[in-house]
């Protein structure tokens, strides 16, 4: 089934049209094959190269915190052992002030931020209750005191503040209301 209009232009030395073009997107599809197959290595190896920065940079991130924290390190085993030779209880509880201090400049330096948490309004994003406890003093739902510092890295949650929480009086007199069966008078 050979086309006859093909037969007869090869016969007079040239191709058909259909044919040439044929041919020309032949080779225009090989060339897009090519290109597409050159683009997928390229994307590939940019995938492996980008994977290693990241195990890279994920490996020395803290470097220059780590690097801050040696000197810190360094201090408290300067204060204990000058603690085994002096007994100047003063001295050596001034000097983990200095050292405290200098951790928590590092650290604030960083980005960590101490979350206000005694006297203010319960928050449960920022605050853990721990305990409730019935408190003259301090309006309902407010943090009376702090078992554990709260945390912000960068306006992100560290860690919340665990707290004890002020609950109104009458809400403690109606559970023991509830409890024993008793009325108010």
């Amino acid at each position: 089934m050979d086309d006859p209009v093909a037969k007869k232009a090869k016969k007079k030395g040239r191709s058909s049209p259909l044919k040439e073009q044929l041919n020309l997107s032949e080779e225009k599809r090989r060339e897009l094959e090519d290109r597409v197959l050159r683009l997928a290595a390229e994307f590939d190896n940019y995938k492996k190269r980008t994977a290693r920065e990241f195990e890279q940079l994920v490996k020395t991130a803290n470097q220059n915190l780590i690097f801050q924290l040696v000197d810190v390190l360094d201090n408290f085993e300067r204060a204990l052992d000058s603690a085994k030779s002096a007994k100047d209880f003063d001295s050596f509880h001034e000097g983990v002030e200095l050292i405290y201090q200098h951790l928590r400049e590092l650290l604030a330096k960083e980005g960590l931020e101490y979350i206000e948490a005694v006297g203010k309004p319960f928050d449960p994003h920022q605050h853990e209750a721990v305990l409730q406890v019935e408190d003259h003093h301090h309006p309902q739902e407010t943090v009376v005191s702090e078992i554990q510092r709260g945390y912000m890295l960068h306006d992100k949650l560290l860690r919340p503040a665990r707290v004890v929480v002020s609950k109104a009086m009458e809400e403690v007199t109606a559970k023991v209301r509830k409890k024993t069966g008793k009325r108010k008078k």
